[in-house]
């Protein structure tokens, strides 16, 4: 059994794909704002107990900003676009800080859009062009996609989308277009705060060992990590869980940091090592 193990792991890492300047992981770190809009697409006042969205507004976003900044990191932020509308401030500091915006929705919508889909994608969109720089990555906020969702995104100009959970690493679909898969089972804080009940030492735990296990392996590490209260990371034990992941991440030798754009575009630049990432 352990020899069957070590041939498999000396397999993997001899198909391990090649990342920028011979790096030995790749980290994207994404931010997934998740403000209010996820209330009222509910149809909930953000108040009281449905309050824990605008707690990402008022602190988690400026936590995550300094934590970054700090580090000397660049991230991804997936921003809804009822959120920026109403609140743009917090959004002109994440452009200000030199970070991606990227779209997540209009409210967080967590069903099936129907006909209305591509309206919804076009006006969080514009809403989003407004910071300066146009989107060019969508993360469904609920996992749903249908027939429209894709070509509307290729129609506005997006080059990935950041929903797929099906791959360990980046891949190219047969028209061009980037998947990069995120892992909503142990690299996403929220199921294991709001399902799992986990504790921060335990969500920090596991974060470093996802991490650990990808130098090993293929090397792509994509972090989600949400500013709000509730079944976030946003409050300050639970962000500090996250800090100390960084601080491990950096101290160890082949680290690069990527936003989810800058990735795309690498792996676009080379096309042809994406379509068969397993080849």
């Amino acid at each position: 059994m352990a020899q069957d193990a070590l041939a498999q792991d000396a397999e993997d890492r001899a198909g391990r794909v090649r990342w920028p300047g011979k790096a030995g992981a790749v980290v994207c770190v994404t931010i997934h704002v998740d403000g209010p809009a996820v209330e009222a697409g509910r149809g909930q006042n953000a108040l009281g107990i449905h309050s824990r969205g605008r707690y990402a507004l008022r602190r988690g976003i400026h936590r995550y900003l300094e934590m970054l900044d700090r580090h000397g990191v660049k991230a991804t932020f997936f921003c809804c676009g009822y959120d920026a509308e109403h609140w743009p401030e917090p959004f002109f500091a994440i452009q200000r800080a030199g970070h991606e915006i990227a779209a997540h929705g209009y409210q967080h919508e967590g069903f099936d859009l129907g006909d209305r889909e591509p309206e919804l994608l076009e006006k969080t969109h514009r809403i989003l062009a407004g910071f300066g720089q146009e989107p060019v990555g969508w993360c469904s906020p609920s996992g749903r996609k249908s027939r429209l969702t894709l070509p509307t995104l290729r129609r506005l100009g997006y080059i990935y989308d950041a929903s797929e959970k099906d791959e360990d690493i980046p891949y190219l679909l047969e028209d061009g277009f980037m998947i990069l898969p995120n892992n909503t089972v142990s690299l996403d804080d929220f199921p294991m705060y709001f399902t799992g009940g986990a504790s921060a030492a335990e969500v920090e735990r596991n974060f470093v060992q996802e991490f650990d296990a990808a130098l090993h392996r293929d090397g792509y590490v994509h972090l989600t990590v949400h500013p709000r209260a509730g079944g976030g990371s946003g409050t300050p034990a639970r962000a500090g869980a996250v800090d100390r992941f960084l601080a491990h991440a950096k101290a160890t030798p082949g680290t690069r940091f990527m936003t989810c754009r800058d990735l795309a575009e690498y792996c676009l630049s080379e096309p042809s090592r994406w379509k068969e990432p397993r080849a």
